[in-house]
């Protein structure tokens, strides 16, 4: 299963949660805004696309920093090992979001309280931009808001660190950020539907079992290369062990 459509599928599945985790944000940022700005939609647009072009990048910068991971640690442990492992870990991650999405665990805000020790040295500097009056400061603004501790970010990161590649790495955080963009551009604009409609479970539940679904396919295909290696290896040791049995049947006659 290709990792871009995987985590693009994950960002916009995931919309429901970034409904629910960043739907404070930009009702805060949108009432921010200049009226003259907030009350033209031209304007206003500009402003949520320089918001999430912002959030976007630092999605990717992050990835890049996750990939050259990947690479330092492929250089250092047994390639084929290494890249099974990861690959499982990337599954349960995207096993533990559909949970989370559909309020049947919340076992992945266990990697979200890791992320909160970093925003709050984060979250004190977005006040030097509060409050927005520019697309300079609301460019600023979604750059550390991309900081906010959330477990389908982490989710995305899994792959990011599993490609192996700086490049790579912030390809498919660039996927994942574009994934979720629809979901936080139309929060700005119908923010009271949007926020009625996440309210409804059969939303919530389809999204996370289907994203369920995409982590258990991602898990599905190292375990199956687990178990033909395994097969591999235990089909030539058969051969050996049945003809000592053979042989030493033989002797006993």
């Amino acid at each position: 299963m290709d990792i871009f459509i995987s985590v693009f599928l994950m960002g916009l599945l995931g919309g429901v949660h970034c409904l629910g985790m960043c739907g404070g944000v930009v009702g805060m940022l949108s009432a921010g805004l200049d009226p003259q700005v907030r009350d033209n939609p031209k304007k206003a647009v500009l402003f949520h696309l320089n918001y999430n072009l912002g959030r976007i990048l630092s999605y990717m910068l992050i990835g890049a920093i996750f990939g050259l991971i990947g690479t330092l640690l492929a250089q250092t442990l047994q390639m084929s090992m290494f890249d099974k492992v990861l690959r499982i870990f990337s599954g349960v991650l995207m096993v533990m979001v559909g949970l989370y999405i559909g309020n049947w665990s919340s076992s992945i805000q266990i990697l979200e309280k890791f992320g909160a020790k970093l925003w709050v040295k984060l979250q004190p500097l977005t006040r030097c931009f509060l409050p927005i009056r520019s697309l300079r400061s609301a460019f600023f603004t979604g750059l550390l808001w991309g900081g906010i501790p959330c477990g389908l970010v982490y989710g995305a990161l899994s792959f990011a660190i599993l490609s192996g590649s700086m490049l790579e790495g912030g390809l498919i955080m660039l996927t994942f950020g574009l994934g979720t963009l629809p979901s936080l551009l139309l929060m700005a604009s119908l923010s009271t539907h949007l926020g009625f409609l996440i309210q409804k479970s059969l939303v919530r539940h389809l999204s996370g079992l289907l994203i369920i679904i995409l982590g258990i396919m991602a898990l599905w295909m190292p375990i199956k290369s687990m178990i033909f290696d395994n097969m591999r290896m235990i089909k030539p040791s058969q051969g050996v062990t049945s003809f000592y049995k053979s042989t030493d049947f033989d002797y006993l006659v």
